[in-house]
């Protein structure tokens, strides 16, 4: 296998069961630390997603509009200017963002390396370390988010840290497990 290719042989996993929910529902929540750079794109391009292994995590497209987002650890990826306003402030640094937003998430459960399919199509494939990860709302804690998604475990731990978070009541988790089966 060459360098950035997608690596092959991963268990599909698929974060949207009822099983994955429940765990999502028990999961710590993490808040994101540091500072973004993001640049508007100018024109439809596509934007790989490149792990500190080398490993290419994901491959989608920003269209014309969409922000390409870098974190610290050089981990590129594509936000629409909706989602990108909900989870970024910017600073007097022109470019640069502070993240707000928040997430739960758990280590990858299979004990091999997964692919999934992300909120924005495509294929998302993580090693057997790997982060599962949909994001919390702090107004509404007690909501699953259906947005699920995959994070590389280093770029985890230099990006995440422990939330300080009001805790949800068991009655709560599963009238929102409830309404998420039917959907």
């Amino acid at each position: 296998m060459e360098e950035h290719d997608i690596a092959p042989k991963q268990e599909t996993v698929d974060l949207g069961t009822e099983a994955m929910t429940q765990t999502f529902a028990e999961a710590p929540v993490y808040r994101k630390t540091g500072t973004v750079t993001a640049e508007l794109a100018d024109v439809e391009q596509e934007v790989k997603t490149v792990l500190s292994n080398g490993n290419v995590e994901t491959v989608n497209t920003a269209k014309v509009g969409d922000y390409i987002v870098t974190n610290p650890g050089k981990e590129t990826y594509v936000l629409d200017p909706e989602t990108f306003g909900k989870r970024y402030d910017p600073t007097d640094k022109d470019g640069t963002f502070r993240a707000k937003g928040m997430i739960r998430a758990f280590r990858n459960n299979t004990g091999s390396p997964v692919s999934i399919v992300p909120p924005w199509g495509g294929t998302q494939t993580g090693d057997a370390d790997c982060m599962f990860a949909t994001i919390y709302d702090p107004e509404n804690p007690d909501e699953i988010g259906t947005d699920r998604y995959i994070i590389g475990h280093e770029e985890f731990k230099e990006t995440y840290e422990p939330a300080e978070v009001e805790p949800v009541s068991p009655e709560e988790t599963a009238q929102s497990l409830g309404s998420i089966a039917l959907e």
